[in-house]
């Protein structure tokens, strides 16, 4: 269990989302899901807006944009991977056919910005992953041309703190927990926030399309969009975790719609199942009752927790790293405030 703290703007977000697209780093796809999960689908960012902003910005942007980022992954067997991403941007002018009088006029129809993103990965020697050559992806104003499913290194999910508000990673999640008979499990996670819901359905009202309804003693049958934000949060850090089975669980801003009596509950069972279905997890929070919460969850097996602190990016400190002991002796003993 790895814990993110830090004042805002300290970059804890960009963390999460730069172990989203190491995940998968040649899918355009996973670049551009991972850049708009900060947005409800109504808000929507322009596509090369997403995009360009996951490259440093050293200097005003002018006739469009070029960028370069770079990650090592290094997995638990040794195996390691170097990622090299390029992003240019550029204006597309479309130019009218020659005149056939003759003349060297030509007209210019009005442009719009187009870019294309460059990845390499380079293996270790121990094992080769992926090949060495350069994913090549086009994208203009409005859509892109994607090469194919990308390389994933590992299963991950991201949720955010407004990802409990669509339907498609629920659904997908629910389906998941629904197969593999863990709906006790997911219940009794639900009754830390009401104690009366009995059970979790995916139902078809009247034919009309697929729709998570859960059960309550007192009221029957409750669409889960009708629900308080705090049961869809939740359900959404469930489905979630069985999603990245294997892999990472990315939750960013955990207390999020959560009220702090409930936060021990919901961490106890995140460390639990996080365990079984054999999944790394990565919190941010700013909230000091979710550290002492995460810290009480892994009981007395700290070690399996960490924390890193980041300082605001002009401030010159170094990032630090504190292990289970440390956070347990300097909240039990001195009280000091981590964030």
């Amino acid at each position: 269990m790895n814990l993110l703290v830090g004042k805002n703007n300290s970059g804890k977000t960009s963390v999460l989302e730069a172990l989203a697209i190491a995940s998968n780093p040649t899918s355009a796809t996973q670049w551009i899901d991972v850049g708009r999960e900060r947005e409800l689908k109504s808000a929507r960012t322009p596509l090369l807006e997403v995009l360009g902003w996951f490259f440093p910005h050293d200097h005003p942007r002018e006739n469009g944009y070029d960028g370069t980022a770079a990650m090592k992954v290094t997995l638990t067997d040794g195996r390691a991977v170097d990622i090299r991403a390029e992003y240019r941007e550029f204006r597309q002018v479309e130019m009218t056919p020659e005149p056939e009088d003759g003349s060297d006029f030509v007209d210019e129809e009005p442009s719009e910005y187009a870019a294309t993103l460059e990845i390499w990965l380079k293996n270790d020697p121990i094992g080769s992953l992926l090949e060495e050559l350069p994913v090549i992806h086009e994208f203009s104003g409005r859509s892109f041309k994607d090469v194919g499913p990308g390389s994933r290194l590992v299963p991950c999910q991201l949720v955010t703190p407004v990802s409990h508000r669509t339907s498609r990673q629920l659904l997908a999640g629910i389906d998941q927990i629904l197969e593999d008979r863990m709906k006790p499990e997911v219940i009794r996670l639900l009754q830390l926030l009401a104690p009366d819901v009995e059970d979790i359905e995916i139902r078809s009202p009247q034919g009309r399309g697929a729709v998570i309804h859960l059960y309550h003693s007192k009221i029957g049958h409750v669409p889960l969009a009708v629900e308080g934000d705090g049961m869809r949060r939740a359900l959404g850090f469930a489905s979630a975790c069985v999603q990245a089975r294997g892999g990472m669980l990315l939750l960013d801003e955990v207390e999020t719609a959560l009220h702090p009596e409930a936060l021990s509950g919901v961490f106890r069972f995140l460390v639990e199942i996080c365990r079984e279905q054999r999944v790394q997890l990565f919190v941010s929070t700013h909230s000091l009752e979710a550290v002492d919460a995460m810290l009480a969850s892994v009981g007395d097996d700290v070690s399996d927790l960490v924390a890193y602190h980041l300082p605001h990016r002009d401030s010159g400190q170094d990032v630090y790293r504190l292990g289970g002991e440390s956070i347990r002796s300097m909240r039990s003993e001195g009280g000091v405030d981590l964030r």
